[in-house]
């Protein structure tokens, strides 16, 4: 039997009131006024759908951008207008107040989220009580068409390097604990010393290793201007977290030694009896393949109708991708969840798309020979 890295307890998990949404989306937006639809469309075509959509008006100054916020009337949406440009991280706290989500997303007005994200991230957090943020990979598009392969979550390391994309979801309640985005950081990492102070009071975080977030560049972005600054905007990570910096092992071996898997009998009680974006005539798929024979398995069989894939075994980088160039709902469960929570999580996958007509379709590796 293989050692566990953190001690294991058993505990219920607190079901959450069916009348408020789970996960809050917080839309900041800033004279982005022409990416904001396309920004919320990504959100409404998630499969979970127990959510608001929070967007904020950081003072914008463009007509275009205004006339939009103000004429916004999508579907679980609202806007709140701040009197002046108050800067990113505070533009997201103050979106994050009005929030009632017991998780929270902050996604920029120009970019996007694949449409298991929000499931899956809150499925990672309702299975394991002890993750408290929790990320993907990153594509980026637009100006420039790069991934961003960032690595699993170590508190030795995020210290020090970013692992974690802005629009990573949290628990509402880490983000009232370590008192919020640090607003003085206007100019850039603002996210990143958010992820650091996080860790800093005991949070522990997790990366999906797929390519779930989709993060537009335009131009010379923030982004750019804010790496050009890093060694500064670094300095002032470490000023607002003196203790942990001053000696940053010994913090982080008392952190660590907090660390623990926190289980629950009934992982995915407040994901069902909840909406979701359901397509007609569905075949899931539950497959044991392996990278090789899932893409042989695709050539050969181009699907008919829509696909919910389920694969039990983990699968290489192209074979994901295969799969999410034939359908938007992929599950690669040893990606997102403990080994404890995967047979409940297809159980649970059963029930929630069950409104839908659905075949049901079980692959082996006998299935798919060379």
């Amino acid at each position: 039997m293989l050692k566990r890295d953190y001690p294991l307890s058993i505990q219920p998990l607190h079901r959450w009131p069916v009348d408020i949404p789970l996960v809050s989306v917080v839309i900041p937006c800033f004279n982005h006024g022409q990416y904001v639809d396309e920004a919320i469309q990504s959100i409404l075509s998630q499969t979970l759908q127990d959510l608001e959509i929070i967007v904020v008006n950081d003072g914008s100054t463009e007509q275009e951008t205004i006339e939009i916020l103000n004429s916004l009337k999508l579907s679980k949406t609202r806007v709140i207008h701040l009197p002046q440009n108050m800067g990113l991280p505070a533009a997201r706290n103050a979106g994050i107040q009005e929030a009632q989500g017991k998780y929270i997303c902050c996604l920029d007005a120009d970019d996007k989220l694949q449409a298991t994200y929000l499931e899956k991230a809150v499925a990672v957090m309702e299975a394991n009580a002890g993750i408290s943020f929790v990320g993907s990979w990153t594509q980026v598009f637009g100006s420039e068409s790069r991934v961003w392969y960032a690595s699993q979550f170590e508190s030795e390391q995020i210290i020090y390097y970013n692992q974690f994309n802005s629009l990573a979801v949290f628990r509402k309640i880490a983000w009232e604990h370590a008192g919020g985005f640090f607003e003085e950081m206007r100019e850039g990492f603002e996210d990143w010393e958010f992820w650091v102070r996080l860790t800093a009071h005991g949070f522990r975080g997790y990366q999906i290793t797929e390519k779930l977030l989709q993060v537009r560049r335009i131009g010379y972005s923030f982004a750019l201007r804010a790496a050009e600054k890093k060694e500064v905007l670094f300095e002032q990570i470490k000023a607002h977290n003196p203790k942990l910096y001053a000696d940053s092992k010994t913090m982080i071996q008392k952190i660590k030694k907090n660390y623990g898997d926190v289980y629950t009998p009934q992982p995915f009680v407040n994901l069902q009896r909840r909406s979701y974006n359901l397509p007609g005539n569905v075949i899931m798929i539950i497959s044991d393949l392996n990278s090789a024979h899932t893409m042989r398995w695709i050539e050969q069989h181009p699907p008919a109708s829509p696909l919910v894939w389920v694969a039990r075994q983990p699968l290489d980088e192209t074979a994901t991708d295969t799969l999410y160039e034939t359908t938007p709902f992929v599950y690669i469960l040893p990606n997102f969840l403990p080994r404890y929570a995967r047979r409940e999580f297809i159980q649970y996958l059963q029930k929630t798309w069950n409104n839908s007509p659905i075949d049901m379709l079980k692959l082996s590796p006998y299935d798919s020979k060379d």
